[in-house]
């Protein structure tokens, strides 16, 4: 039997263990493929990614409340519908509200730290449990049938030999990549050869087995496959001690948990908030809402609408939150956390006469966190004239977009890495606050070949600086001075050039500059990795000023040069055709593009073909 099919099979792993009475598994991946890239490439970000799943599919309707569709809704759901009296409003929105029972999260909106994204979905639905799920798991389409997460994919690559490598000790990882904490392990989890989590049925009789065999293992499939869970059990130990050291080195600050045992979630993100703030690396955190949307039937009290099985999930979830938000906030990790909540499918619109809905489609996305832009993607719901028992939402996001959109703007990945783990490329989505504008007039670029970083400074205004540091960092946090220059004083445009040998997953680069009054700005940050792959192209400025773009190329090219700029729902919105042979393509676009709005510049020529994301300012 293969080791993966063995292991599939068999669930078997190590133990997990406890704090406070809740089973936490650990491992290099999340297990999930897809949330194992995303860990994957945020240990050398610095970004910790939260996520929250909300089983059974949930009523979006009913918890982002369209305030304007009110009447038509009510007409075809009064059995469940909360008074219009008493839905939350949310800053800056007349249109949408929240459901009662969700005072902290509408606290979170109000104050910049949340971004809701309505009618998420994917085309043509899947109503099953479990295949939705997988789906949402593997970032595959509905005809897909994926084995793996769509973080994961990209970690089998990169750790070809786990787990007998790992973990390694070094500043890479020796941390886990993932922390689960439930009694349960994702397909999110699912390597391509192992589930990458640990999990047992009974892990006292598995612990017991491995624990007191020393003997050397039988030379037979049934030997090797028994050295590999002794294996796995040593590498938990090790993770288990690492995370013990860092739940105990933070305790909670926040005094808005809920008691302990009253609202499971908020246990699970309560230790989250301590690992994360006592130093524990660990990008991916994967917490379970403790109950069923599945709300079939009973969805309110039917007294009272504001109550029941539905109101009371939304309070677990929201109150849970809001305590872990104030947490991490109190701990100063607020800029560098962020979290996101799925369920795998919504809703009907109209309700059914067991007081319920029955499974739909599209579902509002919750995205919060200090680093969130707030507000609101998409628009309440397009209701049909004639709404029956059968009619569905319609779909206003892919929930690949978001993916894509995690894994760029806040996991520090590429477009290309990004289309290669959903197979596709996926416009971005507005949610999180775009970087701090780099300093005026000096720009970085880079490339990393024959084992160096080369770096090229150009600087417009030498005049406004005494010198220039470049600064070298493997995590987008620390960074350290590699070479100090003075500056000409010059008025006119200078270049200065930096080579920087290192070989680490990912390398980030700025310009450090003190002006004449002595404060000390920053340039554009650059990230390269150790391979040969050069970097293909450079837009500037980005952001866009006076509608005028310039695009270097780094590769000698005598083929025409196709640009395209696509919005972000995927409509072309530019397009032109320019002669090879010149490795700068300067162009005007028409003042209609909007500012403060990103888009996705594409440049294709010959077999290349290459995006970056741009925004207009």
């Amino acid at each position: 039997m293969k080791r993966r099919d063995f292991i599939k099979k068999t669930s078997a792993a190590s133990a997990p263990l406890l704090l406070n009475g809740l089973p936490l598994f650990a491992s290099e991946s999340t297990g999930n493929q897809l949330f194992d890239m995303m860990g994957q490439s945020l240990t050398n970000c610095g970004k910790v990614l939260v996520i929250i799943q909300q089983n059974g599919g949930n009523d979006g309707l009913n918890m982002i409340l369209p305030i304007d569709k009110y009447a038509e809704l009510n007409a075809v759901r009064s059995n469940i519908m909360v008074a219009q009296s008493s839905i939350l409003p949310l800053n800056g929105s007349t249109a949408t509200g929240m459901h009662p029972a969700m005072t902290a999260l509408q606290n979170l909106y109000n104050n910049g730290k949340m971004t809701i994204v309505q009618g998420v979905s994917y085309p043509n639905p899947n109503f099953s449990h479990f295949r939705a799920t997988d789906i949402w798991f593997s970032g595959s389409a509905s005809n897909e049938y994926l084995d793996t997460g769509w973080l994961g994919r990209e970690l089998d690559i990169t750790y070809p030999n786990y787990p007998q490598a790992y973990p390694l000790n070094n500043i890479v990882m020796a941390d886990p990549l993932a922390v689960q904490i439930g009694s349960t392990l994702p397909f999110s989890l699912q390597g391509p050869s192992i589930n990458m989590g640990y999990n047992v049925s009974d892990p006292a009789s598995l612990l017991q087995i491995i624990s007191e065999t020393t003997d050397p293992a039988p030379n037979n499939d049934y030997g090797r496959e028994l050295t590999f869970l002794r294996l796995m059990k040593d590498q938990s130990n090790i993770y288990r001690e690492k995370i013990q050291i860092a739940y105990n080195a933070q305790l909670t600050l926040s005094s808005q948990y809920p008691v302990a045992n009253t609202n499971k979630l908020a246990d699970q993100l309560k230790i989250v908030a301590r690992l994360i703030g006592g130093g524990l690396k660990t990008p991916i955190y994967i917490v379970n809402h403790p109950n069923s949307h599945d709300t079939h039937e009973n969805q309110v009290s039917g007294v009272n609408n504001t109550a029941g099985t539905q109101a009371n999930n939304l309070g677990i979830l929201s109150n849970a939150i809001g305590a872990f938000q104030n947490d991490i906030d109190l701990m100063g990790k607020g800029s560098k956390v962020s979290g996101m909540t799925f369920s795998e499918f919504g809703r009907r619109i109209k309700s059914n006469d067991s007081i319920g809905t029955d499974h739909g489609t599209a579902a509002p996305v919750l995205f919060f966190g200090a680093a969130v832009q707030g507000g609101i993607l998409g628009t309440s719901p397009m209701l049909p004239a004639t709404i029956t028992v059968s009619t569905q939402l319609p779909m206003q996001f892919d929930f690949r977009q978001l993916y894509a959109t995690v894994m760029q703007d806040w996991l520090c990945l590429t477009p290309t890495e990004s289309q290669t783990v959903l197979g596709s490329s996926f416009t971005k989505v507005p949610i999180f606050n775009s970087p701090t504008l780099p300093l005026e007039g000096v720009s970085l670029t880079g490339q990393y070949y024959q084992g160096q970083s080369h770096l090229t400074c150009k600087a417009e205004q030498n005049q406004k600086y005494k010198w220039y540091a470049l600064e070298f960092s493997t995590d987008d946090v620390r960074f350290f001075e590699v070479k100090r220059s003075g500056t000409s004083n010059a008025p006119q445009q200078e270049t200065y050039s930096y080579t920087h040998t290192a070989a680490a997953p990912k390398m980030f680069y700025r310009i450090a500059a003190q002006d004449q009054q002595g404060k000390i700005d920053y340039s554009n940050t650059v990230m390269l990795r150790a391979s040969d792959k050069l970097q293909l192209i450079r837009v500037y400025p980005n952001p866009v000023q006076n509608y005028t773009i310039h695009v270097e190329l780094f590769e000698v090219n005598a083929k025409p040069v196709d640009i395209t700029i696509y919005d972000l729902i995927g409509a072309k919105v530019y397009y032109n055709r320019f002669t090879g042979g010149n490795r700068r393509i300067d162009f005007r676009v028409p003042p209609s593009f909007s500012k403060e709005t990103h888009y996705i510049l594409e440049v294709s020529y010959g077999d290349t073909k290459t995006r970056e994301q741009i925004i207009f300012r």
